[in-house]
């Protein structure tokens, strides 16, 4: 039996799949159980393309329609169905779970900023202005007013203006800002190269003056009719560097203490844990690193997070995203830990390991999950923010990043950006949550009908964070309920 548990997960896993332990229990007990198994995931495939997860609800039995298992009979069936703790309600967008290649052709990064360039102005679009090519206006009459839609290639500052040069799909041309318009000035400081946005600009002469300029951004109201949602928390984590010798596993114990012991009504309902990349600290990630280390394998890590990992109650499902410190390649979009390391991390089979960033959809709730790597450049660019300011300005670097409807604005800065034919990196669907990591600062805040999450970290101050000044926040894992949205910032330190 044995055997054949550990057969049904390998096949499982292979196909990019998970399964809860109900499933198998109920394949352990059928008439060839692994051409049943293949054949639920068949259907899969074809039917049902965003299920990750393998429940006893999606088994194929028998023939099409069929309830009857043979060896177990159907009262034992209903039975089991009506008496089943929990079925979890999760849907990944399978565009993330892919491992991208590319050639390194030209043609690549030309086909990926026109995928951006027109997924970002169809959301322009959506404001309802009436936009034109930098060509026609080049053939408008002086005087005449006009909307763009451009990407910025360069910002210049000159003693009176600042010269943008943009671009669209028509042509090149240079856009003045006057420096007298204060309230223009702000908004020119915060639109990144590569940023595309939306300008009014006035002709005059052969010269163009911006009179506003703006971000795609998210409508104040876009929210539909919610479906039915069950009272459950989700619990969002990240950053926690197992195998550094500064990861608190103090800290952590507490945590499983709480979620696996506590009387708080909360921990009963928490069903959903949602990791955003640095479950470990890798090897070979910077210089010198492995003076920094608890464990100088990967494997060692991985070992040593799997067995954190398996104290946590078997009901609650975990989701686990790649960051920079992971095995993976390091350009986003980012794949899932590879299989050779999930074994070693999930020997049941029971994880859902998803790409860096990735759309899932939890109770109906969807959540955009992404590690952060972008927001070092954001810092970099961005007025008046810097890392000894993170603990007040997290907040408005997640609200940039809905403005901006991008998750990696900047193009060839530190964030190694993979030219796929789609920019997967548009923000296309409003999520009701986004999720970050990476910057090691906790934080809950809203904009515009979105909960802007950065889930902090469970390692202390690094050497290197001491240089920068940036001040973690060690120890806190968020807790929010999908039905209300609401946020608990909960304390472990």
């Amino acid at each position: 039996m044995e055997n054949l548990r550990k057969k049904i997960i390998e096949i499982v896993l292979a196909e990019g799949y998970n399964i809860t332990a109900e499933a198998i229990n109920i394949l352990e007990r059928l008439d060839n159980p692994i051409e049943k198994l293949k054949k639920t995931i068949e259907k899969l495939r074809r039917e049902m393309p965003s299920v990750l997860v393998i429940g006893s609800e999606h088994l194929v039995y028998n023939e099409p329609g069929e309830r009857i298992l043979e060896g177990v009979s159907e009262t034992e069936v209903e039975e089991k169905e009506v008496t089943a703790e929990w079925s979890p309600r999760i849907e990944v967008d399978e565009r993330f779970q892919k491992q991208y290649r590319i050639r390194g052709e030209a043609s690549e990064f030309q086909n990926y900023f026109k995928s951006r360039y027109m997924k970002l102005k169809r959301i322009l679009e959506e404001r309802g202005e009436r936009y034109i090519r930098i060509t026609d206006l080049m053939k408008a009459p002086r005087n005449s007013e006009a909307f763009l839609i451009v990407m910025l290639l360069d910002k210049k500052d000159y003693q009176n203006s600042i010269i943008l040069m943009v671009e669209d799909d028509s042509g090149q041309t240079r856009l003045i800002i006057s420096k007298k318009d204060t309230e223009l000035l702000k908004k020119a400081e915060k639109v990144l190269p590569d940023q595309v946005f939306g300008v009014r600009v006035t002709k005059i002469n052969n010269t163009f003056l911006v009179k506003d300029l703006f971000l795609p951004d998210v409508p104040l109201k876009h929210k539909t009719i919610e479906k039915y949602l069950r009272d459950v928390y989700v619990v969002l984590l990240s950053d926690l560097h197992i195998g550094s010798k500064k990861f608190r596993k103090d800290y952590f114990e507490s945590f499983l203490d709480w979620i696996n012991r506590s009387r708080d009504s909360e921990v009963k309902k928490i069903k959903y844990i949602v990791i955003a990349g640095d479950l470990v600290d890798g090897v070979g990630v910077f210089p010198r690193q492995e003076d920094e280390l608890e464990y100088t394998s990967i494997n060692q890590q991985i070992e040593e997070a799997g067995k954190i990992l398996s104290e946590i109650p078997r009901e609650m499902k975990i989701l686990i995203s790649a960051g920079n410190h992971e095995p993976v390649s390091k350009a986003i979009p980012q794949p899932p830990l590879p299989l050779e390391y999930r074994k070693i991390l999930d020997k049941n089979g029971e994880y859902i390991f998803i790409g860096n960033p990735c759309y899932v959809k939890l109770e109906d709730r969807l959540l955009l999950v992404y590690h952060g790597q972008s927001l070092d450049d954001m810092i970099q660019y961005l007025p008046n923010i810097s890392y000894t300011t993170l603990s007040r300005d997290i907040g408005v670097l997640l609200e940039m990043i809905l403005k901006y409807r991008h998750l990696t604005p900047i193009y060839g800065e530190n964030t190694s950006i993979l030219p796929t034919p789609e920019d997967l990196l548009v923000i296309d669907e409003i999520p009701d949550i986004i999720h970050t990591g990476h910057v090691h600062v906790a934080y809950a805040g809203g904009y515009r009908e979105v909960l802007l999450v950065n889930s902090g970290t469970w390692q202390d101050q690094t050497s290197f964070q001491r240089e920068i000044g940036l001040e973690p926040t060690v120890g806190t894992a968020i807790l929010i309920n999908l039905k209300t949205l609401t946020v608990r910032l909960k304390k472990f330190s």
